[in-house]
């Protein structure tokens, strides 16, 4: 099997281009709820060729310095995520998460707009989430695994949230490579 290629400088730690990185105050600005109108479609197809050019999983209008409700997942295979689980294009609209499950999973989250740093971030393991689609409708939809980890963290970039910000501790930040390195290492000792 052949997998996407991560994004080479987002390992080592360089942001991609037009990315808004940690530290940046559009990162921390509110975010407005918008109408779909062709601006938003716009700004849709231009949010998925960014997140597929990156490789990525997920990307928020404020990674790209919209201060705007909407978020893009989209999740496959890469070789520096080679096991997690894909799941198909998602448009979210004004997503609101409205349920989420008590029961938690803690995980390795990375972020384009924090590049080359990895840490483990505790997520609930479901949520409901209701959003707009691109084609005006309001639903309202369940997700439980990466996906719904992928959705919460996009949806914390709504609110302002990084997910340096949901980490309880700094035990785990480590470096992308780091984190590779040790993975390495671990599966040759199996």
């Amino acid at each position: 099997m052949t997998l996407a290629r991560s994004n080479t400088d987002w390992i080592t730690g360089i942001a991609g281009e037009g990315v808004v990185t940690i530290g940046d105050a559009r990162l921390k600005a509110p975010t407005s709820i918008v109408d779909i109108d062709q601006d938003t479609v716009s700004l849709l197809d231009s949010m998925v060729a960014r997140l597929r050019a990156l490789n990525g999983a997920g990307l928020a209008a404020p990674q790209i310095g919209a201060s705007v409700r909407v978020a893009v997942v989209e999740v496959r295979r890469t070789d520096v995520f080679p096991d997690r689980p894909e799941h198909p294009l998602i448009e979210l609209i004004n997503p609101t998460i409205t349920k989420r499950s008590t029961d938690e999973v803690s995980d390795w989250e990375g972020c384009f707009s924090v590049p080359g740093l990895l840490g483990q971030v505790p997520r609930a393991a479901h949520i409901t989430v209701e959003y707009t689609t691109r084609d005006g409708e309001r639903v309202t939809r369940e997700y439980s695994g990466y996906v719904a980890r992928v959705i919460q963290h996009e949806t914390d970039h709504l609110d302002a949230i990084e997910f340096i910000d949901r980490m309880p501790d700094m035990d785990s930040l480590t470096t992308v490579q780091n984190w590779l390195i040790n993975r390495a290492a671990r599966a040759s000792e199996s």
